[in-house]
């Protein structure tokens, strides 16, 4: 892959720079400094099925007709499917490629998934500079830690952009956005689906900072689009126009979300206290203990991004299990901060957890209730 884009940026620098004018015999003397000799374009895919997908995808395309040049620059990591516990360790490496534009939209034709294309209004001199970087940052190759804050799609298209000299751009941000956290982004732009659920789960810390930097704080597409079509660059509207590419065919989601999962063990858990049966406590143990050790470790051992800290670790942990033993001393007392916790989620300025994780966090509270409320109110053991 290195090799290939050493021989594309080579053939770039060829093509776009004037000083090689004279050198080229296969073709007349093209206008370099036309605005259709290089287009730039903003394209937006849609959201797909899996994780790392849930907001859709956000990439630069630069194309040359003249010479029949055309690709898109993405930022892409290693395959998470395949290596999961190296995502989850932080180990994970990602950079940005070059991917013939073809290629690039005959994959989201496979997986169903529209395309929309946002045609940038930059002056011939600036797209050519702006090739040059992305060609310069595809060069690096997957070198860098998986960050899906610093280096994700959204604003991996902002720093090239920012990188790119001569580029003046105001961006004007509506003020909803402004408004949102990272977290709280993600949470209105993706599906309310297990794969929000989870990168909700295991995210925390400066996704939930609102004093993050907003330019910084980019992680949805759709998002982008949005600030690049109130956008200026001087003086003259960022976007000149915009084209479905690929059509999108509407999703079709699981009703079983993590919240009506949750409602019914909360049910379970309450309708528990007057049976009495204990192996519905080992079930819920074992869920929360599931939970608290992937965030224990997330928080405490795990150098992956964003999760230097996360509010589900004081209900969701191991220390239940630890002392399992000895419930009927702490149970009552661990089931009243769960309460609290829950008040103070529900009270918090920004969204810092799904309530998917709140009624969950309840049920829990309700199963360590049991052996005071069946003592102290049913009278039974």
């Amino acid at each position: 892959m290195r090799r290939k884009l050493e021989i594309l940026l080579s053939v770039l620098m060829f093509v776009l720079l004037p000083a090689h004018a004279e050198e080229s015999a296969a073709l007349p003397e093209p206008d370099r400094m036309a605005d259709d000799f290089v287009t730039v374009s903003l394209l937006v895919a849609e959201p797909g099925d899996v994780m790392y997908a849930v907001l859709g995808h956000a990439t630069i395309r630069m194309q040359c007709p003249y010479y029949g040049l055309d690709y898109v620059f993405s930022y892409e990591s290693e395959a998470i499917p395949r290596r999961v516990l190296s995502f989850l360790m932080g180990r994970l490496q990602m950079g940005m490629t070059a991917i013939p534009t073809q290629n690039y939209l005959d994959e989201y034709a496979v997986d169903n998934r529209g395309i929309t294309e946002y045609v940038l209004n930059l002056k011939p001199e600036q797209k050519t500079e702006l090739w040059r970087v992305l060609d310069n940052t595809a060069l690096e190759g997957m070198d860098k830690p998986y960050d899906y804050i610093k280096n994700g799609c959204a604003v991996s298209c902002i720093h090239a952009l920012r990188q790119t000299p001569g580029l003046k751009i105001k961006y004007n941000i509506p003020e909803e956005i402004k408004k949102l956290t990272i977290k709280e982004t993600f949470y209105k732009y993706a599906h309310p689906g297990w794969d929000r659920f989870f990168v909700i789960s295991i995210a925390g810390g400066v996704v939930d900072d609102i004093d993050f930097p907003q330019m910084e704080r980019l992680i949805a597409p759709r998002e982008l689009a949005d600030i690049f079509e109130n956008s200026t660059i001087e003086g003259r509207p960022l976007v000149m126009e915009k084209h479905e590419l690929l059509s999108n065919e509407e999703r079709v989601y699981t009703w079983f979300t993590p919240l009506i999962f949750a409602i019914l063990l909360l049910f379970l858990s309450i309708g528990n206290l007057f049976v009495g049966k204990n192996y519905f406590d080992y079930v819920v143990l074992a869920l929360e203990t599931i939970v608290g050790l992937l965030i224990t470790y997330l928080v405490c051992f795990s150098s992956l991004c964003a999760t230097e800290w996360n509010w589900l670790i004081i209900p969701f942990n191991p220390l239940p299990l630890i002392f399992w033993k000895w419930r009927d001393k702490w149970g009552i007392w661990y089931a009243a901060l769960i309460v609290v916790w829950c008040i103070a989620m529900l009270c918090a300025p920004h969204l810092l957890v799904e309530y998917a994780h709140l009624v969950f966090a309840l049920a829990f509270a309700v199963m360590l209730s049991k052996s005071a409320f069946r003592k102290y109110v049913l009278n039974k053991k």
